[in-house]
């Protein structure tokens, strides 16, 4: 089976060998079950292997394609964000994609990479968040902010994507009732600055945000700084950490000094982020 943008997906020769050897059963089945994926139905994916779970993204990618072209966005914006699939990939040891419960945003046209960070369009349901403490309400919309692994966090080129966000949304999506950015994530924790430089771009980027409120909840500081998944329980485990870099070091001593990492909540107003020149009237 041929795969229209498998070169814009940023995955190396080997999976694209393993792809071209794919085998179905059921042609047909599977392509209607790439549909499905592009209409965010993800319940049939679960039953397939990685190594399938690719190929259905790929594919289901044509499909979003068109999307675009229907609402007359540049192509461009559609290679950069499906370039997020060759970054789980690699998140996987290359296997394949394991995380499409994540591409599924990508696909199925509610996700969009423009410029440095990456904008979804969210119907804020979740009942774990402090409504008390955000200025919109459960199930109102929100432009939710996240941060691909795809390099330097430059924080200039956050606050060009924040403003081109604004802007993109208002002329693609003119329907759209929303007024707050969000971001949920361990680099708005508010006692980062305990262990990170004050001038480190993770805290830069941080004070883009107002910080709502910050929870302890240490799993994405240890996956995104260690790369590890389980978490350590007991102090030999902590010195076990790697110091590879600056941060490694002095979160490791950090957290032997028995700190705690967490993750933070924050908004930003829309029009916060625009100069009088960054509005498209």
């Amino acid at each position: 089976m041929d795969y229209r943008f498998i070169d814009y997906a940023n995955i190396n020769d080997d999976l694209k060998t393993k792809l071209s050897d794919l085998a179905f059963k059921d042609e047909v089945a599977f392509l209607r079950l790439c549909r499905d994926y592009s209409e965010g139905i993800i319940t049939g994916l679960g039953f397939h292997s990685d190594i399938m779970r690719l190929a259905a993204a790929l594919k289901a990618s044509e499909f979003t394609f068109e999307k675009y072209r229907a609402k007359g966005i540049d192509e461009t914006i559609f290679y950069d964000t499906l370039s997020d699939i060759g970054i789980w990939c690699r998140e996987n040891d290359n296997k394949g994609l394991k995380n499409y419960q994540w591409i599924k945003n990508h696909v199925s046209f509610e996700l969009f990479k423009l410029g440095r960070l990456q904008f979804q369009i969210y119907k804020c349901k979740n009942p774990t968040l402090n409504y008390s403490k955000l200025p919109f309400k459960y199930g109102d919309y929100v432009i939710s902010v996240h941060v691909p692994a795809c390099g330097k966090l430059d924080i200039k080129e956050c606050e060009e994507s924040l403003a081109s966000a604004v802007n993109f949304f208002a002329k693609y999506f003119p329907e759209l009732r929303w007024e707050y950015f969000f971001c949920e994530s361990w680099l708005l924790y508010n006692k980062n600055s305990e262990f990170m430089d004050n001038n480190s771009n993770i805290i830069r980027f941080s004070k883009l945000f107002d910080i709502n409120y910050s929870i302890n909840y240490e799993n994405q500081t240890f996956e995104r700084v260690f790369g590890i998944n389980n978490l350590p329980v007991f102090k030999s485990q902590i010195k076990k950490l790697p110091e590879n870099t600056s941060l490694q070091k002095s979160a490791k001593e950090y957290k032997l000094k028995k700190g705690r990492f967490g993750i933070g909540i924050g908004t930003i107003k829309k029009q916060a982020v625009l100069t009088p020149a960054q509005i498209i009237l």
